[in-house]
């Protein structure tokens, strides 16, 4: 009877940051969190929290690769895009997907300053 008991015992809230992507029919777990930017494949099963700008696949999902190295990641994070009010987003949209991030750092930098 105690592992019926443990069954129902919470686990915590599930917590999806922003930018994930989630591939169809893809299990999470309760209590887990899906970082900033994080790809899980499709028909995964999600056990354990997956960090920031991953990719995780399998059952139970594992690391397939990073998606940018960790300066890149944090420096990502600390620019908090996802809290942007849409005219910044708007207006910094073209050098989102530049491939030189420090071209990003100086036009959000111009762009806070109101140049």
């Amino acid at each position: 009877m105690d592992v019926i008991d443990e069954a129902y015992i919470g686990k915590g809230d599930t917590h999806i940051k922003d930018g994930v992507w989630l591939g169809m029919r893809a299990m999470i777990m309760p209590g887990v969190t899906i970082g900033e930017g994080a790809i899980v494949a499709a028909n995964s099963v999600v056990t354990k929290d997956v960090e920031p700008y991953t990719i995780v696949g399998g059952s139970p999902a594992k690391l397939v690769k990073h998606r940018f190295d960790k300066p890149v990641v944090e420096e990502l994070i600390s620019m908090k895009i996802y809290d942007w009010p849409p005219e910044k987003f708007e207006s910094l949209r073209r050098h989102l997907c530049d491939s030189d991030l420090s071209k990003l750092t100086r036009a959000i930098t111009d762009y806070d300053k109101g140049l």
